[in-house]
């Protein structure tokens, strides 16, 4: 009976062991599931090409760029209005309380001579007698409607609205290469901040690897002082260098927090949404970089800069204003007709009066204000023609400047690999000396320094010629891959 009942216990127990290991097994994998789904959903990983396409959709300096744009169009549609028709219209309605009236004789056929002339029948003088002989008349109605269409076309103004109409649309297109320049400068403004992430998030990788190597040192020594092989200044060095490591790894991971707010900033994304970047340093520029291409990328530049673009265009512009400045000392003709309409309680039928002519305007005096305005856009084509000369330097040096930052950062990438794998191999080995106790912690921590520094100057290196990369490409106006 005691063995039955053992029995039964052990089987409850061992059923109700299973249902509590079935319970958190079953609950794990939803916890852990659910964490998965909310990383997914809280992290957003972008590539470089990712990242250049939701700047362009949200990014404020570019949509402000747009909108201008909009305005240049509305400003073209506005100047093509002086070409065509002005059709107006207008009505009133006047209500007279009190008529005008007027007093006539009635003798004479009213107050005028009667047929025949003078001589025959003199008017009678006014008298007493005949003061009753007059006639009060009231002269139009208390209740009275005017309407009136009018049309003015312009026929000869010497091209005034024909050249306000070209500089518009000059304006426009000059305007268009704004966009397109902001466009370049927003994908490079992207480009440095994407590489930016990439590059601190790779510091943050070496200042660990420090850390790591620190941290081992530290064992090394406090194991060499229970030995009695060191002492414990090694202990001290170790700890000393381990704090320094840490700072440079908090450092570091703050360096990331910031270089990611920044990039989020560009991409007008909330700075609270968790994101991370997807891409590599170690990308190199298939170009061939040879002496005789600088010039070339000049020449490219010189023809692909939206700015190049828009200084021209706007040098045409300037050239038009002048133009239609100096029109407006000479005439213009223009033609006109109306269409009035009339109606008051008096009238049997309604008044309808159609009319067209010609009109001309002539300027005499303006009190020098067509002067004043023909100098004015003559100084503002000659800033314009200046301001296209100081660009084409600035296109040139920018080009320069680039490439040769370029070849400097190519060159440091060939030099750091080799230098990299050098420090390397060198704290490799100094680590064997020093646990066999040939070398001090002065001499690892050299070596480890000089394997952290090439670490740091190779990342940089690589940094500064995707980014240097980028920067050649939008200094000539085009990609080059």
């Amino acid at each position: 009976m005691n063995s039955c009942r053992f029995r039964d216990i052990s089987w409850r127990g061992a059923f109700l062991i299973f249902l509590c290991a079935f319970s958190v097994f079953s609950a794990l994998p939803k916890r852990a599931s659910g964490d998965r789904e909310s990383s997914v959903q809280e992290s957003r990983v972008l590539t470089l090409e990712e990242s250049i396409e939701v700047a362009k959709r949200s990014n404020l300096s570019l949509q402000t760029a747009e909108q201008t744009l909009k305005t240049a169009a509305a400003q073209v549609r506005s100047a093509r209005a002086g070409l065509l028709p002005r059709i107006t219209a207008n009505g009133d309605y006047t209500y007279f309380k009190d008529i005008q009236k007027s007093v006539i004789q009635a003798e004479g056929g009213f107050g005028f001579l009667p047929p025949g002339g003078a001589e025959m029948q003199p008017m009678p003088t006014p008298s007493g007698d005949n003061e009753a002989e007059t006639i009060e008349l009231e002269f139009g109605a208390q209740h009275n409607v005017q309407g009136t269409l009018s049309l003015t076309q312009p026929i000869f103004a010497w091209g005034r609205y024909y050249y306000g109409y070209q500089v518009a649309k000059l304006n426009y297109q000059a305007v268009a290469r704004e966009v397109a320049a902001a466009y370049q400068q927003l994908r490079l403004d992207v480009s440095e901040a994407f590489y930016g992430v990439l590059v601190t998030q790779e510091f943050v990788r070496v200042a660990q690897q420090s850390v790591a190597l620190v941290e081992k040192q530290l064992g090394i020594a406090e194991t060499s002082v229970e030995a009695g092989a060191a002492t414990n200044f090694d202990v001290l060095r170790a700890k000393v260098q381990l704090a320094n490591a840490q700072s440079q790894l908090i450092r570091a991971e703050n360096g990331v927090r910031i270089a990611k707010n920044g990039y989020k900033t560009l991409l007008n994304m909330p700075l609270s949404e968790d994101i991370a970047v997807q891409g590599t340093l170690e990308t190199v520029g298939e170009y061939p970089l040879e002496n005789g291409s600088l010039e070339a990328l000049i020449q490219q530049a010189l023809a692909n800069r939206p700015e190049m673009s828009r200084s021209q265009l706007n040098e045409l512009a300037a050239r038009k204003q002048v133009d239609v400045a100096k029109t407006r000392r000479l005439p213009d003709l223009s033609f006109f007709t109306n269409y009035q309409i009339s109606q008051n309680e008096r009238l049997t039928q309604m008044n309808r009066i159609w009319s067209l002519g010609l009109r001309i305007n002539i300027p005499i005096f303006d009190g020098f204000a067509t002067q004043a305005a023909v100098q004015q856009t003559e100084s503002v084509l000659k800033q314009t023609e200046l301001g296209s000369a100081q660009l084409t330097s600035a296109v040139e040096f920018e080009v320069r400047s680039t490439y040769l930052n370029l070849l400097e950062a190519r060159t440091l990438i060939e030099v750091q690999r080799e230098t990299v794998a050098q420090a390397r191999e060198s704290v490799r080995i100094a680590n064997l000396q020093f646990e066999n106790g040939i070398i001090t912690t002065v001499a690892l921590t050299d070596t480890q320094l000089a394997l952290a520094q090439a670490e740091v100057n190779r990342l940089q290196a690589h940094h500064d010629y995707v980014v240097g990369f980028a920067r050649l490409e939008k200094a000539i106006g085009q990609q080059l891959q």
